[in-house]
Order: C-alpha cells, then sequence, then structure tokens
C-alpha cells in the first residue's frame, strides 16, 4: 500500500504533469478519491488545459484502470474519459498513476432536487448505458477483462471468488473488524452457495464493476450524463453482479433498479443473488483496501440477507 501523504500526493501530480505535459502546471487542486486512490484536477497554460490525475494506494491499478476504461469506451453511450498516460511507480515519483481527459460535470451522487422529468431522462440514460455494457457477450467465458484462461461456468469461477472473500471475512472477525453475526451470515450463504447460485447464467458480459451513481457526472444544468468514471473490476461476468451498486449512493432515488428490472429480465433468484454480491463484495473491498468497516451498511447487508435466505428456507 502507499501511504503518502495529501501534501506529497500533490507534490507528485505537479511533476506528472510538467514531465507528460512539459509545462509546469498553473495548480493542482484534489477533486475527491475512495478506497483505491486519490483524484487531482491538473490545470495548464496550454492544452490539453485540464487534465485529471489519478494516484493509486496500491500498486499494480493504474495499468488495469486503464484498459477497462478503453473497453468501457468502445460499448458506452455515454462518455468515458480517453486515457493521457499511464506511470508506474519509480525512483523519481514512487507513486502508480494514470492521467486522463477531463470532463466538466456536476457527480450525480449528491443529487436530490431534480425536477421529475430531467430526473426520469437522466435515470434512463444511466441504465441504457449500463444496458450497452451487459449487451456485450465474451463467447470465451468469464474472467478478466484482458487474458485467459477463461471459464465457461460462472459459478465455478465465482465460487473460489466467493471462497477467498469468506476466508478475508474469518480474518477481519479475528481482528475485531466484523461481528460474529455478520460472519455467521457469510458463512451460511457459501455453504449455500449452490442453492443460491442453482440458476445457471448464460453468458459472459461486460460489467463496469462500480456502477454507481457517484462514478456518472451530470451537465451543469442537471439534464442529462456527461461521463461515467473510475471502473474496478470490469470483467466479463454475471451482469447482475453490477445490480447491487444501482441502489447505492442516490440510487434509488433516481430508480434506477426499477428502470433496469423493467427493462432487462432478472433471473428468478435475482434477490438473493443481489444481497449475496453486495456482502460479499463490500467485504472484500474494506478488507483490501484496509478500511474498517464500523460505519459500513454491512450489518444491514448481512441481515437483508439472512432475511432472503430464511424465505427459501436456508
Amino acid at each position: 500500500m502507499n501511504r503518502q501523504t495529501d501534501g506529497q500526493m500533490i507534490r507528485y501530480a505537479r511533476q506528472l504533469a510538467a514531465k507528460h505535459y512539459g509545462q509546469e502546471p498553473v495548480s493542482i487542486a484534489p477533486l475527491g478519491g475512495g478506497f483505491y486512490g486519490r483524484v487531482f484536477l491538473a490545470e495548464l497554460d496550454r492544452e490539453p488545459l485540464k487534465a485529471v490525475i489519478k494516484i493509486y494506494l496500491f500498486h499494480g491499478l493504474n495499468g488495469r484502470e486503464a484498459e477497462q476504461l478503453v473497453i468501457l469506451g468502445k460499448y458506452s453511450a455515454i462518455k468515458i474519459p480517453q486515457i493521457h498516460f499511464t506511470h508506474d511507480a519509480d525512483n523519481e515519483i514512487p507513486v502508480d498513476a494514470l492521467a486522463m481527459e477531463y470532463i466538466d460535470g456536476i457527480n450525480a451522487g449528491g443529487l436530490t432536487d431534480i425536477p421529475p422529468s430531467d430526473r426520469d431522462r437522466i435515470a434512463d440514460q444511466i441504465i441504457d448505458n449500463l444496458i450497452s455494457y451487459h449487451s456485450v457477450v465474451h463467447p470465451e467465458g468469464f474472467g478478466e477483462i484482458t487474458g485467459g484462461p477463461y471459464e465457461k461456468d460462472w459459478r465455478i469461477l465465482y465460487r473460489g471468488k466467493a471462497c477467498a472473500i469468506y476466508h478475508k471475512a474469518l480474518d477481519m472477525q479475528v481482528r475485531g473488524k466484523l461481528s460474529a453475526a455478520v460472519c455467521e451470515a457469510v458463512k451460511k450463504a457459501y455453504d449455500s452457495f449452490d442453492l443460491i447460485f442453482s440458476e445457471p447464467v448464460a453468458a459472459a458480459r461486460l460489467i463496469h464493476g462500480d456502477y454507481n451513481t457517484w462514478n456518472i457526472l451530470v451537465n451543469h444544468g442537471r439534464t442529462g450524463c456527461v461521463a461515467v468514471i473510475d471502473p474496478f473490476n470490469c470483467c466479463w461476468a454475471d451482469s447482475e453482479l453490477d445490480l447491487y451498486q444501482l441502489s447505492n449512493a442516490n440510487g434509488q432515488y433516481f430508480g434506477l433498479l426499477d428502470k433496469y428490472r423493467a427493462k432487462v429480465p432478472l433471473s428468478s433468484n435475482f434477490e438473493i443473488k443481489n444481497s449475496f454480491y453486495e456482502l460479499f463484495t463490500e467485504i472484500m473491498h474494506y478488507n483490501d483496501a484496509g478500511k474498517d468497516p464500523a460505519a459500513s451498511n454491512i450489518p444491514q447487508t448481512a441481515r437483508q440477507l439472512e432475511i432472503h435466505m430464511k424465505n427459501i428456507g436456508i
């Protein structure tokens, strides 16, 4: 993990801009960040005038995200930022980084006061764009976005991932990061994997991996979407793995999951799968990023999964 301070990251962002754009930036300003990186706006006095520089807290994510943005850009109905360059940590600038096109917009994740007609239009754009990703089928099977081997049965591939997350949950419990109740729900769900995932997944489809409104930009008039950003674990997968994110942030305000459901048939066991995906994925993120889940929704998600399991006799 990269333990650089915010001040150091700003300095590295300035060095990266000077090195790759051939000019000292006019300013470097924080734009935000998440579990895995920090994002900065570099303002320049000539083209490209503005650029986004993302500095990663963990090694090896910059090239992976660049590949994901390129792949998604081929099929996206909403603009995906163009890549300017990637930088691998070296002695001069000891951080991994990715620089990309700046797209002017407002983060959709904090919006709550949009007129109904505009809100409905934005929601349709968000969902139609996601459907455009999910319409892309990878005939070789499920797996990473580039390079095999690929697995023909999603359940075989995902069982391995779920097993790894189950053991991460046990370790987090030992370290006092997860409650016994959450771990009991994780164990019960993992032990019931074959029942929960009894329905085969017909096709390996392109997923964004972190498709929530925090990763959507809208125009300043709040009438339409202008960009999709920040994929994570974009891969060939069960398209329903993307869907629990539609209820995150203010997704329910936009009615995103209901809109998707109205346009795309879901699997017969979607509700329990959706809770399983959410609980296991969130545990993975908190563990891998070294974050304390104390203030997370993990306990509520575990209880919801318990309810779904009880409803089908688990």
